[in-house]
């Protein structure tokens, strides 16, 4: 994914939030989304804006209902492995 395409992704992704946490200041969405996307550091980039999507959601569930301790971007993924969040790194393959 090309750093424009994704920039782009990334704005949908605020907005996209923004609309699902309208008790949450738009700034704080930004700013959250940010945190969570510098925690994706990796040459593989098609699915950042997805897991940045998820990370972000996960701390903005916890900002909008007060909890006083949000998930941090690393509480899913460490940023060496932003893959840990897709449904896909808890499987193990098993042989027949």
């Amino acid at each position: 994914m090309s750093s424009i395409h994704e920039a782009s992704a990334l704005e949908q992704v605020v907005g996209q939030l923004v609309s699902k946490f309208p008790s949450v200041d738009p700034e704080a969405v930004r700013t959250v989304v940010d945190e969570v996307y510098r925690t994706f550091d990796g040459p593989v980039r098609d699915y950042v804006p997805l897991l940045v999507q998820r990370v972000s959601t996960d701390r903005l569930r916890a900002l909008a209902t007060g909890s006083t301790t949000p998930a941090s971007p690393t509480s899913s993924a460490s940023p060496a492995s932003p893959a840990a969040t897709a449904p896909h790194a808890r499987r193990t393959r098993v042989s027949a």
